[in-house]
């Protein structure tokens, strides 16, 4: 809780920042998009406070931890396929015609960006916090509660964005289910922090590289698909 708490308080100067400043990055992404830098920050604090510059160096080492993947080839599937989920639904629709305002160059500046922020995030959500609440509670509980507690940090960003009621719920879903399917990469993985902050990146660029920035984005039919996926690998994981 103590985690979850300071996440927040760290969090609260970049909601006020996007109301006074109602400037976007990208499309329907709005300053408060910043925070996705807090929950490293948090772990930095607290690993800092407990082991000393040292335990939060050790954090920082996570970051480019492409050792671990060693004999979990597999899972690379995961890391580069499974974000272009996000693209099914609009492919199906017609949605993928070459009329996007995306130039060539933009997936992969927003890949780096992007790279950079799901560190930000994954220092906390991966590194630092899972693996205590998986000791405790088990891995799918730890996914949830990380994935709730996740979604619901989402929700002033996604007001801040005007986007409609509907779209949050189904969003809100697809980031518990998305976390489910992390959660279960980074186990998978040996244990890989880069691995999940790839994966993270990968998904934010498959949604913003798709046409009008995003605008062809499905929220129903991708958190669907992605509910179908966390469930297979929950089961498989169990057997």
């Amino acid at each position: 809780m103590r985690y979850f708490l300071l996440v927040i308080l760290l969090s609260l100067p970049f909601w006020a920042l996007a109301e006074v400043a109602q400037a976007e990055p990208l499309p329907g992404l709005p300053l408060s998009g910043l925070m996705a830098f807090m929950p490293a920050l948090a772990a930095l604090i607290l690993a800092a406070r407990a082991d000393g510059a040292a335990g939060a160096r050790r954090l920082v080492a996570r970051s480019f931890d492409v050792a671990r993947m060693r004999g979990h080839g597999a899972w690379w599937g995961v890391v580069i396929l499974m974000p272009l989920v996000t693209w099914l639904p609009a492919l199906v629709q017609g949605g993928l015609a070459p009329v996007s305002p995306v130039a060539l160059w933009a997936p992969f500046v927003m890949l780096a960006a992007f790279f950079v922020a799901g560190l930000g995030e994954e220092l906390g959500w991966s590194a630092y916090i899972l693996e205590p609440l998986a000791k405790r509670w088990g891995e799918l509980a730890a996914a949830l509660l990380i994935g709730v507690f996740w979604a619901a940090w989402h929700l002033i960003p996604f007001l801040q964005a005007d986007r409609a009621w509907d779209w949050i719920a189904w969003q809100c879903a697809k980031t518990v289910a998305v976390r489910v399917v992390m959660v279960r990469l980074y186990f998978g993985s040996g244990r890989s922090l880069f691995a999940v902050a790839l994966f993270h990146a990968l998904d934010n660029v498959a949604a913003f590289s798709l046409p009008m920035w995003g605008g062809t984005y499905d929220a129903r039919a991708t958190t669907l698909i992605l509910v179908a996926v966390a469930m297979t690998l929950t089961l498989a994981r169990r057997r």
